[in-house]
């Protein structure tokens, strides 16, 4: 942006120190030239007088260099205020372009967290349901478990059943046993007194008088 100091033009010779002295000589010797031959205290006077509107005009001269300068000087503070806005708008820029770039990429970020807590809640289902369903198969498991021991302690129960008959059998025969072996004694007994008996009655009388003897009955 140009300043208003670049376009500023040198003003006339009336506001310039060396206009002002040029005019401050000019206007001394029309005086003595009207004047001509006055009186010298009058013209000293009258040149006092010039004199102090001459430092009057240097003092006004000094004072719009003054103001010039300083014109000048906030002229370059504005330029450099104005360079530092623009600056500061393009960094302004940068910096939403910026914010913008990581807003769509908070955004995108937010969209996969959204797809991967879809995923989760999914899998946390599955996960749920074949909970419940090995649950189900452990509760039929301990059912199974718990039907199999009954099964195995009536088994158990059967056996204890069956060696306590196979003992029992056992003992019979055992009895069994010894009661045939004391028939078959008994009948072995009964077998030689028959013969014994059976002898006796074969062998002649000595009186044919007498009546034979009876056999002898056998013993139980």
């Amino acid at each position: 942006m140009a300043s208003s100091g670049d376009n500023v033009k040198p003003g006339s010779d009336s506001h310039s120190p060396m206009g002002a002295i040029k005019w401050g000589a000019i206007a001394v010797l029309a005086v003595l030239t009207i004047y001509g031959l006055q009186g010298k205290t009058s013209a000293e006077g009258q040149l006092s007088t010039l004199k102090s509107e001459a430092d009057a005009l240097r003092k006004q001269v000094d004072n719009a260099l003054g103001q010039r300068k300083t014109a000048q000087e906030e002229i370059a503070r504005l330029k450099t205020a104005e360079a530092d806005a623009l600056r500061q708008v393009e960094e302004g820029k940068a910096d939403v372009s910026t914010a913008m770039a990581k807003v769509t990429e908070l955004e995108a970020k937010t969209q996969g967290l959204d797809k991967e807590i879809q995923d989760l809640k999914s899998k946390l289902a599955a996960t749920e349901d074949q909970q419940a369903k090995s649950g189900r198969a452990l509760d039929d498991a301990n059912t199974a478990k718990a039907e199999q021991e009954k099964a195995r302690a009536d088994a158990e129960n059967a056996r204890a059943t069956a060696e306590k008959a196979k003992a029992d059998a056992e003992a019979a025969v055992v009895l069994l046993q010894k009661q045939i072996e004391t028939l078959n004694a008994e009948l072995q007994t009964a077998r030689k007194d028959a013969e014994a008996a059976k002898a006796a009655a074969a062998q002649p009388s000595d009186s044919k008088s007498s009546a034979p003897a009876s056999p002898a009955s056998p013993q139980p």
